[in-house]
C-alpha cells in the first residue's frame, strides 16, 4: 500500500468513525420545553380568593384567642375546629394562588385586626358569647351569597371545589355554634372583663 492511499484509508475511517458518532445509540438529550403558562383566574373567582384569604385570617385570629379568654373546654375545642379548618382552608387559598399567579394580602388589614382586638379584653362567658355569635354571623350574607355563586359557577375547577368546601365548613360550624348558644356550660360561665384569673 503506498502512502497515499495508507492517508486516504486514515481520513476514511476518520469520517466513518465521525458519521458513527451522529447515529450513537445514546444522543445528547433534547432541551426541556417551557413550562406552560400558569393559570389565569376570572375577576370573580380572584375577588372571592382573596375574600376567603381574609375571611380565614380573620377567624384563625379571633378563634385562636379561645385557648386563653375562654373558660369552657367545650368551647375551646370548638374554637381549635376552627382554627384548624380556616388554616387548611388558607392552605388551600396558597395553593390556587400560586398557581394562578395570583397574589393575596398575606396579613390582616386595619378594620378586621380592629374587629379582632375587639375581641382581645373579654373574658369568660362574655368572649365565649360574642365568639359564638361572630362565627354564626361573622361573614354576612354577600360573602356567603358569593361562595355559593362560586361553588356553582367559578371558571376555575379549584376555586368551584375551594368554594364547596367553604360553604361546608362555614355550614358545620354555624350549626356548632348555634348548638353551643343553647349548652348551659356555656351561657352558665360567669362574666369577665379584662383579664380573668
Amino acid at each position: 500500500m503506498t502512502i497515499i492511499s495508507r492517508a486516504a484509508l486514515a481520513a476514511s475511517t476518520a469520517m466513518l468513525c465521525a458519521l458513527a458518532a451522529c447515529t450513537a445509540p445514546n444522543p445528547p438529550p433534547a432541551p426541556p420545553l417551557p413550562s406552560a403558562a400558569k393559570a389565569s383566574l376570572s375577576t370573580a373567582d380572584a375577588a372571592f380568593i382573596q375574600q376567603v384569604d381574609e375571611m380565614d385570617m380573620k377567624q384563625v385570629a379571633i378563634a385562636g384567642l379561645a385557648a386563653t379568654h375562654s373558660n369552657s373546654d367545650t368551647l375551646k375545642a370548638f374554637a381549635a375546629t376552627v382554627v384548624a379548618d380556616h388554616t387548611t382552608s388558607r392552605a388551600a387559598v396558597a395553593k390556587i394562588a400560586s398557581t394562578s399567579n395570583l397574589t393575596v394580602a398575606g396579613k390582616i388589614d386595619t378594620a378586621d385586626q380592629a374587629h379582632i382586638d375587639s375581641f382581645a379584653h373579654l373574658y369568660g362567658s362574655s368572649f365565649d358569647r360574642l365568639f359564638l355569635r361572630e362565627v354564626v354571623s361573622g361573614n354576612g350574607a354577600a360573602f356567603d351569597t358569593a361562595a355559593s355563586s362560586e361553588a356553582q359557577s367559578a371558571s376555575s375547577a379549584d376555586v368551584k371545589t375551594l368554594a364547596a368546601d367553604t360553604v361546608k365548613m362555614e355550614q358545620s360550624h354555624v350549626g356548632r355554634a348555634r348548638d353551643l348558644m343553647g349548652d348551659h356550660t356555656i351561657r352558665g360561665h360567669h362574666h369577665s372583663f379584662g383579664r380573668h384569673s
